[in-house]
């Protein structure tokens, strides 16, 4: 038996090809996962940012109107201890705007 080597040839660098095409695909898929879970921790850590400077300024807001009534309550207290007739002072502004 003859081995005819201009058939062998071509098929021995097709063969090389389809399995280095096949390497190189493997290698660019394969951080693919990854970066689809860094994608989504990164957008989750940008919305978790976003609710938490919400929060803090929504924290903010209540402890001013805390402070705006824990004034009036201490104004009405001496207001009363200072043996004073009604009406009361009046209402605090921000206190329910």
């Amino acid at each position: 038996m003859v081995i005819d080597w201009t058939l062998i040839g071509p098929l021995v660098v097709g063969l090389i090809a389809a399995v280095a095409g096949w390497v190189t695909t493997r290698i660019q898929h394969r951080g693919k996962p990854e970066n689809a879970l860094i994608d989504q921790l990164q957008e989750e850590m940008t919305t978790m940012r976003k609710d938490i400077a919400d929060l803090k300024l929504e924290q903010n807001q209540a402890k001013k109107r805390e402070r705006i009534r824990d004034d009036y309550i201490n104004k009405l207290r001496r207001h009363i201890e200072a043996g004073m007739p009604p009406p009361p002072h009046e209402w605090p502004e921000g206190l329910y705007d």
